[in-house]
């Protein structure tokens, strides 16, 4: 399809119809059709006018004097010595760091095992008293089925 310019948009003549639009209103929206295209249309130019003095527009050298190549040397080296730096301390924190957890957990380990053994002879103890009260319960029981047996010799 063709571009359509703001000229042909004002010069076109619609047919009348009995049941149609408003013929002013119509009017009126294709004139603010026009207007936006020739706004559109100036601002593509203006664009197309400071890209092309940007791209026409000679290159500013790129050179770097001396004196600045040795400053960014400078910084450079400060840079990779500033990161070297960095990275050992990272290394010697890390390490300081695991010693210190390897150093807790092994105590707290420690403290565990002593514990379990606390934990285990409290259990043996327990054991122990339990045996002694079974023992102490089954000559009681025994002892009251003998007192059975005798009075039931008396009743018969």
């Amino acid at each position: 399809m063709p571009r359509i310019t703001v000229d042909e948009i004002s010069r076109k003549e619609f047919s009348f119809a009995n049941k149609g639009y408003n013929q002013k209103e119509v009017d009126d929206f294709l004139d603010d059709i026009c207007d936006e295209m020739e706004r559109m249309e100036n601002e593509i130019m203006d664009l197309k006018q400071k890209t092309s003095v940007v791209r026409t527009a000679p290159q500013e050298s790129s050179a770097v004097s001396p004196e600045n190549e040795q400053s960014f040397r400078e910084v450079l080296a400060m840079a990779v010595q500033v990161k070297e730096e960095t990275l050992r301390k990272a290394k010697e924190d890390a390490e300081a760091i695991r010693a210190k957890a390897e150093t807790e957990a092994a105590e707290r380990l420690d403290g565990l095992s002593d514990e379990r053994k606390s934990l285990e002879e409290e259990v043996a103890a327990l054991r122990k008293t339990a045996e002694n009260y079974r023992t102490q319960f089954e000559a009681l029981l025994q002892a009251q089925q003998e007192a059975l047996d005798k009075a039931s010799d008396l009743f018969a």
